[in-house]
């Protein structure tokens, strides 16, 4: 018998958790689509939620399309508190809950909580349980979950008093984490922006925001001329690639916009004998990484030290530092939205855009003084230090809930 008791558990509660099926524990609702030949339904003040509108964040508090009031009439009420689960389509399993009355359209399924149910509790228990919810699906083109399947799912439950506890505590946590993520969110932001207006653009010659005590033109110069040292990675074929390895791999999903992506998890690696083979070339760590693909192509990150020798991929294109010019300041300058709307005019390809190396080369930059690039690089190096602390301080809240999840509910 599988026990019914969570492996962590708030003081004072100590009975057995209960099987519930979802149409026992509230009423199960599917959403509708309002006439669209009525215009006088659509562009009002209310919401109607659709998959797209149910994002990472747990409440749905805006939504693509909205209702008129006669609109939000002809819907099927969603009220307050009510979880959403999506039951149809690619994005099956996606869920939210409703931050005000709502009305879903017809690949929503919905929960409405009767009253000795706590609405944070069953969110919380239906989002930890939304795989096997999921293996419900029907297989067919399009997977989906019909109402009465939806409502036979079983989830366990404790007391309305400990549902309480519980569902409190992890709404608690979800605002922290969306807390911190408006956070995260603002600064990559205010990043982008100082990244708009601290280089020229549109064949100016000078930046619109400026350290104080520079006025001298910025020179324009090929990247080529620049970076001299200017070469590509490794023709790195599927038989090379390995789970264990001398040389850790680098490759294009590792670049991030500034930002060096280590997904270790994710890591691959390449042997001595095919490095000796290869006559391949290692980097190291302040080399500046440049992608040669799409996703944007020609954002570029510094390689960290990361504790064991590595290559990259013939799609990255390698800079080794020098003393012609500032790493931070080349870095910033190559992900500013002027550079990588060059880089895209000169990218091709039909299913994935491509930039070659020659055309890279060509890439016009805008070099100020060496003093100038020191004040620019070491400014976007802290902003850079300070969005990676908050990506981690989030990372961190979201393993924690993952934990808290695996611990708090019975399986």
């Amino acid at each position: 018998m599988n026990k019914m008791t969570p492996q962590i558990r708030f003081q004072g509660f100590t009975d057995d958790w209960e099987e519930r099926k979802l149409s026992e524990i509230g009423k199960i609702v599917t959403g509708n689509t309002p006439s669209t030949s009525n215009k006088g339904y659509y562009n009002g003040d209310f919401l109607f939620v659709s998959p797209a509108d149910i994002q990472e964040n747990r409440y749905v508090n805006k939504t693509t399309t909205t209702l008129t009031e006669l609109g939000f009439k002809t819907g099927r009420l969603v009220p307050k508190g009510a979880t959403l689960f999506v039951s149809i389509g690619s994005t099956i399993g996606k869920i939210g809950q409703s931050i005000c009355d709502v009305i879903t359209n017809q690949q929503i399924n919905s929960v409405i909580s009767f009253s000795d149910y706590d609405d944070d509790f069953i969110y919380t228990s239906i989002l930890n349980s939304s795989t096997k919810i999921k293996q419900l699906a029907a297989t067919q083109a399009v997977p989906i979950i019909n109402k009465n399947e939806f409502g036979k799912s079983i989830i366990k439950i404790p007391s309305l008093e400990e549902q309480q506890k519980i569902g409190a505590f992890f709404k608690q946590l979800d605002d922290t984490i969306a807390l911190h993520q408006r956070k995260l969110d603002l600064l990559k932001e205010q990043k982008k922006g100082f990244l708009q207006k601290m280089f020229p653009k549109n064949g100016a010659k000078v930046p619109e925001l400026r350290f104080s005590g520079f006025a001298d033109d910025w020179e324009e110069r090929n990247l080529g001329n620049i970076a001299g040292n200017l070469s590509d990675g490794d023709w790195i074929e599927s038989n090379h690639i390995f789970d264990t390895g001398k040389y850790r791999i680098v490759q294009t999903g590792n670049i991030g916009i500034g930002s060096f992506l280590d997904k270790p998890q994710n890591a691959k690696y390449f042997h001595q004998a095919d490095f000796d083979e290869l006559k391949a070339n290692e980097i190291f760590s302040g080399d500046i990484l440049i992608s040669r693909l799409s996703d944007p192509a020609g954002r570029t990150s510094i390689l960290p030290d990361l504790g064991v020798p590595a290559v990259t991929a013939v799609d990255v294109a390698i800079i080794r530092p020098t003393d012609n010019f500032n790493s931070e300041f080349l870095v910033s300058e190559l992900n500013s939205s002027a550079i990588l709307s060059k880089v895209d005019s000169l990218a091709s390809g039909s299913t994935r855009k491509r930039i070659s190396r020659k055309n890279l080369e060509s890439v016009k930059i805008s070099l100020p003084t060496f003093e100038e690039q020191q004040k620019i690089g070491s400014f976007f190096k802290q902003l850079d230090d300070t969005i990676a602390l908050h990506q981690r301080k989030l990372d961190l809240l979201k393993e924690q809930k993952k934990g808290f999840l695996q611990k708090m509910f019975v399986s």
